[in-house]
């Protein structure tokens, strides 16, 4: 593991100089006392400047797949090495999320009525990590419209538009060849576009569609067991709309046309009321959300409003950023930090735990395609385009990996500060951006500064 040495020069020299008093016998008799005589002090040996480059900073462990025409591609980042590289045929409109451990790439087909897996053969156990070769993983999940996913602690759901059930995925038997995939059929239902994530509880909760409504969003919340038996009660909460949701394990929220249902793993269901500006009427809500395991906020984004941060524990709302310009946001790799795009390619960092501005910049990257053509589409539509997560722009712990215009560079920019550090240059041209992989706690090489 690759370490920076100025604390090891640094005890080195004052071991020497130790040895060297020490050795020197200088002490003088008289009386029987020992009377030591002063010893000039020399000046301390200069300490070395260490220049580290982007491979002392960044973790082994940390994976970039690239989609390219016909393949995918895991490289890894310090090194800019391709490891495996996967013959891979690329379904038009599938969706790919990272699983919440790092490994595997979920990847949701949803007019094809099916979800695979891709795994990038990267093991976190904690305190050390385990490579196998890439593949995808024997598991696959057949549905109806399989469209909404979230990831905590481990465990995967997807949402199944067409019959309004749900797909529970362990994440640690997907490496069993024959494991497969559990789908639960939710009574009191009917088929909608909704969404649902697992706590850390072994409870479910889901989007319920109020079957004397019209239109294909639900309006409430419930819970369901490890079993699939719905839990009939909604809270008394119903509201117009949801859509989106985000969970961190002890709590998860739904976005919605009233305000943020927030449910937690003591089978509470309640509504944080919209703050001013946001409301049903005007199309102005909270459509999609984000956590993360290791953040106790949410962050939430309206159209026209931008982006916000929600306190579960106060109950509480606030705006971050009133642009009506966000083409993406996302937490980095750890949940340190939440990262907003904008369409004229703008980062802006915000502290991942409280919402604190960090740092702004524009910085050159490949264009998203049809961002334009989806915000202008039906609401669900509009809505659904906010979920995806950015091709061209990914998020590690300690850095930012942005793919530039011309497609065959992918810059570096340390998050806290994004400034370039590096460029890794690309034999081909990529289509697509994902990260996989992980960072293990006390890893020196993240802990730098800037000469």
């Amino acid at each position: 593991m690759k370490r920076s040495n100025l604390k090891f020069y640094a005890l080195a020299a004052t071991m020497a100089l130790f040895t060297a008093c020490s050795d020197d016998d200088t002490d003088v008799i008289i009386d029987e006392e020992v009377i030591e005589e002063p010893i000039a002090e020399e000046p301390a040996p200069e300490q070395p400047v260490v220049a580290l480059t982007f491979k002392d900073m960044e973790s082994d462990w940390v994976r970039l797949t690239l989609m390219t025409e016909g393949n995918l591609d895991v490289m890894q980042a310090d090194s800019g090495e391709i490891k495996y590289s996967v013959v891979s045929t690329l379904v038009a409109d599938e969706r790919y999320y990272m699983s919440n451990s790092g490994r595997y790439q979920v990847v949701v087909d949803r007019a094809g009525g099916k979800v695979r897996f891709f795994d990038s053969g990267i093991v976190n156990h904690d305190d050390h990590g385990h490579e196998y070769e890439a593949k995808w993983a024997n598991a696959e999940l057949n549905s109806v419209l399989p469209t909404h996913f979230a990831s905590s602690g481990g465990h995967i759901l997807i949402f199944n538009d067409g019959d309004g059930s749900i797909s529970y995925i362990n994440e640690a038997q997907l490496e069993i060849p024959s494991y497969q995939p559990e789908t639960f059929m939710l009574e009191g239902t009917v088929a909608h576009h909704g969404a649902g994530f697992r706590l850390d509880n072994g409870m479910f909760a889901a989007t319920f569609k109020n079957t004397d409504e019209p239109g294909g969003i639900p309006q409430m919340v419930k819970f369901i067991d490890s079993d699939g038996n719905v839990i009939d009660n909604n809270g008394g909460v119903e509201v117009v709309g949801i859509h989106g949701d985000a969970v961190n394990g002890t709590y998860g929220i739904f976005g919605s046309t009233n305000g943020i249902i927030l449910v937690d793993n003591q089978d509470n269901i309640d509504l944080i009321p919209n703050i001013d500006g946001l409301n049903a009427a005007s199309g102005n809500w909270i459509g999609t959300v984000k956590g993360h395991d290791k953040s106790d906020i949410f962050f939430g984004r309206s159209r026209n409003f931008g982006v916000f941060m929600i306190d579960p524990m106060a109950q509480t709302m606030s705006n971050i950023y009133a642009g009506a310009d966000v083409a993406n946001a996302m937490f980095s790799f750890d949940g340190d930090y939440f990262l907003v795009q904008t369409t004229d390619n703008r980062v802006l960092v915000f502290d991942g735990k409280t919402g604190s501005s960090i740092a702004e910049r524009t910085v050159e990257m490949a264009a998203i395609p049809n961002v334009a053509a989806k915000r202008g589409g039906s609401e669900i539509e509009s809505l659904s385009a906010m979920e995806e997560l950015s091709p061209v722009l990914v998020s590690a712990s300690k850095f930012l990996y942005v793919l530039a215009p011309n497609r065959t560079q992918i810059k570096v920019l340390e998050i806290e500060s994004l400034k370039h550090v590096h460029t890794i240059e690309l034999d081909a041209p990529v289509i697509s951006l994902m990260k996989n992989g992980f960072y293990i706690e006390g890893d020196q090489r993240l802990d730098y500064t800037h000469g």
